[in-house]
């Protein structure tokens, strides 16, 4: 039990051949922490991502705060610029180069073209800067925004099946080569996409500034794909295998209830057994539990993410990837 009152534990039995890992196990409050899902006026939050391993961003309508959760003060940091003809409301958080980024989207009146904006503000507050904007490819399967990322000249996404777009000084440009592929973890991306449920995402990677690719290992079905390794079921089995791209063996992970989803961090995958979550970590092969979260409510995760979150009656239950070393 933390201290802020979550059942946990760490693991050592659910990833085959795990060992004690202090990083990961000690102070255990520093990984699984309760938030409270309104604000102390009443409105609801939305964790999104740890701007470090102490401070949650939080969205709330059209403003941002920050959680910080070893004193469990919330302070504003901006507010949300919504352009007229706003439709879809902030989304794709990113954080990079002491900036967060994230976008919105717009449809002019009467028309059916929408356009992305892509906004930014440093990490310490200040001033919403609106860095690009981009004609989206109409509605699929294949999703709006795939992916966002902060780079060394600018931001990066992707879109639909168009492939990666990069903005530098406010000119967008495709890059070369990437149609069907989405944003992994710059200057990676991988195809299928992330929100198709009946496929795993990122079984193939592509380097979009060198050019150079990787494919799931095999034999058997990949489960989590991240940059240099995947998660793998043996056919027919649950069984699974920890691989490199290189098809190096790296460990084994029970993926009996694991759904398919990106290798966050390219450490991290989460099963959903009945009643509580297990939160595997693939590097120091130990899994976080935590007990009495609602399994059936699942938020959305990103590659790059650095929190997993679940629900748990009037609260959130935050696992603070950031905080395991």
């Amino acid at each position: 039990m933390t201290a802020s009152g979550v059942a946990v534990a760490v693991a050592m039995g659910l990833c085959p051949g795990a060992a004690a890992h202090a990083g990961a196990a000690e102070p255990l409050e520093k990984v699984v922490h309760e938030v409270p899902r309104r604000l102390p006026g009443g409105g609801q939050v939305r964790p999104r991502l740890m701007l470090d391993a102490t401070r949650l961003l939080l969205s709330a309508g059209k403003s941002l705060y920050v959680r910080h959760l070893r004193s469990g003060k919330t302070v504003k940091l901006a507010d949300v610029p919504l352009p007229k003809g706003t439709t879809l409301f902030p989304a794709g958080f990113t954080v990079g180069n002491g900036r967060i980024a994230w976008w919105t989207a717009r449809t002019a009146r009467g028309g059916k073209k929408r356009t992305a904006d892509f906004w930014a503000v440093p990490v310490g507050g200040g001033t919403v800067r609106r860095v690009a904007s981009a004609v989206l490819p109409p509605p699929s399967r294949a999703g709006l925004v795939t992916g966002l990322a902060v780079t060394p000249k600018g931001l990066a996404w992707s879109a639909g099946d168009g492939g990666v777009f990069v903005a530098a000084g406010g000119a967008v440009k495709r890059v070369e080569g990437t149609r069907g592929r989405h944003l992994l973890s710059w200057p990676w991306a991988g195809s299928p996409g992330p929100f198709d449920p009946r496929q795993t995402p990122y079984q193939s990677v592509k380097n979009v500034e060198t050019g150079q690719t990787r494919r799931a290992p095999g034999p058997g079905s990949a489960v989590a794909c991240g940059v240099t390794r995947c998660i793998v079921r043996a056919d027919g089995s649950f069984s699974a295998r920890v691989l490199g791209r290189d098809g190096r063996a790296q460990g084994a992970v029970d993926a009996t209830v694991m759904p398919p989803q990106p290798l966050l961090r390219d450490r991290f995958a989460v099963a959903y057994p009945p009643g509580h979550a297990l939160v595997h970590d693939v590097t120091t092969k130990t899994a976080v539990v935590v007990e009495g979260v609602d399994t059936g409510t699942r938020y959305r995760t990103a590659p790059g993410d650095d929190l997993v979150v679940f629900r748990r009656g009037d609260k959130y239950v935050i696992v603070n990837l950031a905080a395991v070393k």
